[in-house]
């Protein structure tokens, strides 16, 4: 189907460059889009012949009912989806009309490739969708849309391989159906054993499991621990190696009165406590991370235990000062995407 935005668009466009006024009708011969806006939505006589005949009909003389021009159906796919005419001598305007001709099936095929890629993507996140409901208990109808769509034998295990580019998964693997996920992309493997030597690139692999929706979250928590600590991404990240990322399921609840204070000292001091942590609550190495001296870090370790009431040197109080700015880390971040939608 030609939109009447399509025909608007190709109109004004190539009248920029075609001095002579161009038409474009509907599948019933009605003007869409015209150079001269007093035509649009009136009937087209030689367009309604054009469509009727399924042949170019051209006028060679100006008449009270007709205009000279040529006037040719736009077929698309064995269809006749309109009609592209420009008024002028038909031995002049011809070439022109097969120019708008193909603009406009150019511009129909784009949006064409473009609608059926939105929907299998929507399609695709509808499947993760239902895989996850499902947590490993996948119904036969299920199956078989995972395996005649996605090649994906459900309750067999896999390897999931995630990437913030989607291009390195295709350098990776190409013809592995790919989803989008947890801001990037992934790829189910049932080996991973290449991967090793194949890129530098940064990628988070998982263990090897039957349940998709395991895979999921253990890859969407790994990569949530790898941004929070400011790890530079790069190279072969397994979601085994990571046990720390468990964490960020933030499945024990928060203490509410902690998480306030926290939220008012994050923005100064989180990558103060990150480095600290990281670091194993050395002073020096700290320092030198943070590229600052030792008496300002002291400092720092103060003012969070005063602000908080929880003393980073200590371990167990550390780590929970490090699981509640963790906490309100992916909240705001969730709060600051939520807010463009």
């Amino acid at each position: 189907m030609l939109t009447n935005i399509q025909a608007s668009l190709i109109v004004s466009k190539l009248m920029e460059d075609i001095p002579y006024n161009i038409n474009i009708m509907n599948d019933l011969g009605i003007i869409i889009a015209s150079g001269d806006s007093n035509r649009i939505g009136t009937s087209h006589r030689e367009a309604e012949r054009a469509i009727k005949e399924k042949k170019i009909i051209e006028v060679y003389q100006d008449t009270h009912l007709e205009k000279k021009g040529t006037n040719e159906p736009i077929i698309y796919e064995d269809t006749i989806i309109g009609v592209v005419g420009i008024t002028g001598d038909p031995n002049e305007v011809r070439p022109f009309t097969k120019i708008v001709k193909t603009v406009a099936l150019l511009l129909i095929e784009e949006l064409n490739i473009y609608k059926q890629k939105e929907e299998n993507r929507v399609a695709k996140n509808e499947f993760l969708k239902q895989v996850r409901l499902s947590d490993g208990m996948y119904t036969e109808l299920l199956k078989k849309e995972a395996s005649e769509k996605y090649e994906l034998e459900l309750g067999q295990p896999y390897y999931g391989v995630f990437a913030e580019r989607k291009e390195i998964l295709r350098a990776i693997a190409s013809k592995k159906e790919l989803f989008e996920w947890s801001e990037g992309s992934i790829i189910f493997m049932e080996t991973v054993d290449s991967l090793e030597t194949a890129t530098n690139e940064f990628i988070i692999i998982s263990s090897s499991e039957k349940n998709i929706d395991q895979i999921l979250q253990d890859i969407k928590q790994t990569n949530a621990l790898l941004s929070f600590l400011n790890t530079k991404k790069e190279g072969i990240n397994k979601t085994e190696s990571c046990y720390l990322a468990n964490l960020f399921s933030f499945s024990l609840p928060p203490n509410q009165k902690l998480l306030k204070k926290i939220k008012e000292v994050a923005p100064e001091y989180a990558e103060t406590l990150i480095s600290f942590a990281r670091n194993n609550k050395s002073i020096n190495d700290t320092s030198l991370e943070l590229h600052i001296h030792r008496n300002t870090l002291n400092y720092r370790i103060q003012k969070i235990e005063e602000l908080t009431g929880k003393n980073p040197r200590i371990w167990y109080e550390l780590w929970e000062l490090f699981y509640h700015f963790a906490y309100h880390s992916m909240n705001e971040d969730v709060n600051e995407r939520t807010s463009f939608i």
